[in-house]
């Protein structure tokens, strides 16, 4: 009797999930949460900022905690090979409370991600980019539809077309995200390697020379004779050695490839450690791997001194281009030195830039509030599978309806935005990693439950977490300021942590109005592994 009772705290049997995913969609999926485009380009806008050049010791040293923490992701999701990924384990090893309010806050600082990262396709990547493509085909015509692009309203037009679009993909299932994202990311592979070719190809002189002339078309004859010059001695260059900030800042390109553990439920063999490890560490040496390139490339060709430039150039009316990283852009197009080359480039970095991370920037809310309504958390009809697709049908629609909405507020008070975005860049870090370090930590010293050095992994990526919160916390004059929020320093740090709280107390509530009117406890359910 005890036994049916136990068996019967989930309302369903099955969660409708197919396992359809391979080892390799694990692989791609997990790389493409963490292309090094966007870091890239980021690490590039900002070491100035901080006084040291060395973004490659960076990366080389941010790769050791990245495979920590990897290695960590890869046990917990063996141990449990369910789709909510954190959630799941760090709810059944803690406590749900726990497990709930950290993967409430990642999943809501993942929609606000998502939502930025469809809005910088055309802002940042596109708009720039086809301007540039103009200057190599003496074509007007592009370079208006990259100026176009370039707008903010035009680039929520854009943005909410891609977000219906994603979301269809994604409402057709797993399978079909997979091989969607499996064909763009091999795209972007072979770009990567055109863009790697082309940087090697040109020359330091025949970048000055080319820069120099899109700077005269594209700003008239009252462009500066030298306008390379005057960019590379606008900001005094810091000295290529290592500046500690760095290391958190790249590690955003080799941190987010425990992905697959979001989609566990829909990938064969999770159960099995090896695999995961394989998917998760692979992917990061990969990325760190092709980061490193660019970097080396990019300075041997472009150079530090004029890259620190831009830092400041690209926020002026010196260059064409109204942000720092929309100038990062369109140099990376501009170094191939060839409109043919250019355009590979450009929809290299489209893809990857910001594409590329968009199946998992809604696979992880979509799957998490699955897991949620699976516990009954949340309603149960969120958790509502179509038969025919296997993907929940409810929770997508939702999490469609919510990206648009931070669309339309991030192009209303894009200033505003943009500067939280900016100061609260830690928080789904902090959100899924150090929830999932302490689970690991608590898991390590508790018997027959998993291996115990996952302890020794969980200390290490807690203690990696910790400095990357710190760095980012105690750099306010840069993530708080740039651009400026409208905000108190003491208020945007507060923001990183605040979807903490709210998602305790959503717990907390939803567990007295179960308890109440279905008599379901929920921290009973959340003893249990769900169903598969």
């Amino acid at each position: 009797m005890a036994q049916e009772e136990k068996e019967s705290l989930f309302t369903r049997n099955t969660t409708g999930l197919v396992r359809q995913g391979r080892w390799i969609d694990a692989f791609i999926f997990n790389s493409s949460a963490s292309w090094m485009f966007g870091s890239l380009i980021f690490a590039l806008s900002s070491f100035v900022f901080f006084g040291g050049a060395d973004l490659i010791s960076a990366e080389g040293i941010a790769l050791v905690f990245a495979i920590a923490i990897a290695l960590m992701y890869a046990v917990l999701t063996s141990l449990m090979p369910r789709s909510g990924g954190d959630y799941v384990f760090n709810s059944r090893i803690v406590h749900p409370v726990f497990g709930f309010s950290f993967n409430f806050s990642l999943t809501m600082w993942q929609l606000f991600s998502a939502a930025f990262t469809l809005y910088f396709i055309s802002n940042v990547a596109l708009g720039p980019g086809l301007q540039v493509l103009g200057y190599y085909a003496n074509s007007l015509a592009l370079t208006n539809a990259g100026t176009w692009l370039a707008v903010p309203i035009n680039s929520l037009i854009f943005a909410s077309i891609v977000n219906v679009l994603f979301t269809l993909l994604v409402l057709g299932g797993i399978r079909k995200t997979f091989s969607a994202l499996n064909i763009m990311w091999a795209i972007t592979l072979l770009g990567t390697f055109v863009m790697i070719g082309a940087l090697v190809a040109t020359t330091h002189s025949g970048f000055e020379s080319a820069f120099n002339s899109f700077m005269l078309k594209s700003n008239g004859t009252s462009t500066l004779s030298n306008s390379f010059a005057f960019v590379q001695s606008s900001v005094a260059a810091p000295a290529n050695r290592l500046a500690v900030p760095e290391i958190a800042i790249v590690a955003d390109s080799v941190i987010w490839v425990f992905w697959a553990a979001y989609v566990a439920g829909e990938i064969r063999h999770a159960n099995e450690t090896r695999r995961n490890i394989s998917s998760m560490v692979g992917a990061a040496v990969l990325n760190a791997a092709f980061f490193v390139a660019l970097v080396y490339i990019l300075y041997s060709k472009v150079g530090i001194p004029f890259l620190s430039g831009l830092t400041l150039a690209g926020t002026t009316s010196a260059l064409p281009f109204s942000s720092t990283l929309q100038a990062l852009s369109a140099v990376l197009v501009l170094s191939t030195g060839s409109f043919y080359a250019g355009l590979i480039v450009l929809i290299t970095i489209t893809l990857g830039y910001s594409v590329l991370l968009l199946p998992a920037l809604y696979l992880q809310p979509i799957r998490s509030i699955f897991a949620w309504s699976f516990d009954r958390v949340v309603p149960l009809s969120w958790s509502s599978v179509s038969s025919r697709f296997h993907t929940p049908v409810v929770s997508t629609v939702g999490v469609f309806a919510v990206i648009e909405a931070a669309l339309v507020l991030i192009t209303v008070e894009s200033n505003s935005l943009y500067g939280i975005f900016s100061a609260a860049i830690i928080a789904p870090a902090f959100s899924s990693i150090f929830a999932t370090s302490v689970a690991a930590l608590v898991l390590g010293f508790r018997k027959k439950m998993g291996p115990k050095y996952v302890a020794i992994l969980g200390l290490v990526s807690l203690a990696f977490i910790l400095f990357m919160t710190y760095i980012f916390l105690s750099n306010e004059s840069y993530f708080f300021d740039i651009p400026s929020s409208g905000l108190s320093t003491s208020a945007l740090v507060a923001i990183n942590f605040a979807f903490i709280p709210i998602g305790a107390l959503i717990y907390f509530v939803s567990y007295l109005l179960r308890k109440k009117r279905s008599k379901i406890d929920l921290n009973m359910i959340a003893s249990q592994i769900p169903p598969e």
